[in-house]
């Protein structure tokens, strides 16, 4: 599995109203993916400890490398589409992109609880 990972900082905005944040955050989502069948599994987390604290981190995944090239020709494709980049980029209101990274599953058997 290949993990794309991004690091966000909520803006002042998102920090003022986080429950319009947090629906928006949803609604995106369910419109960003639509059609995205090659990306699984989305999942966010919020940095609670550290030198992120209050920054998200949002995950989402692919079976493997193509999965991802074809997550990223079909995101550029939907960006030619005036509406639809517009829609993308109204998230400069609610957040900040601070890193993006690529991860891979290391190559070992998953390990099973009874082997815990």
């Amino acid at each position: 599995m290949l993990h794309l990972i991004y690091t966000f900082r909520p803006t002042a905005a998102a920090r003022a109203d986080l429950p319009a944040f947090w629906r928006w955050v949803g609604e995106r989502e369910r419109w960003f993916y639509d059609g995205l069948d090659m990306a699984r599994d989305p999942r966010w987390y919020v940095c609670t400890v550290g030198p992120g604290v209050h920054t998200l981190e949002h995950w989402i995944s692919f079976a493997d490398e193509a999965g991802w090239g074809d997550y990223r020709g079909e995101v550029s494709r939907r960006s030619r589409d005036p509406a639809w980049e517009q829609r993308r980029i109204e998230q400069d209101r609610w957040w900040e992109i601070l890193d993006a990274r690529l991860l891979n599953d290391a190559p070992l058997p998953p390990v099973r609880d009874a082997e815990r």
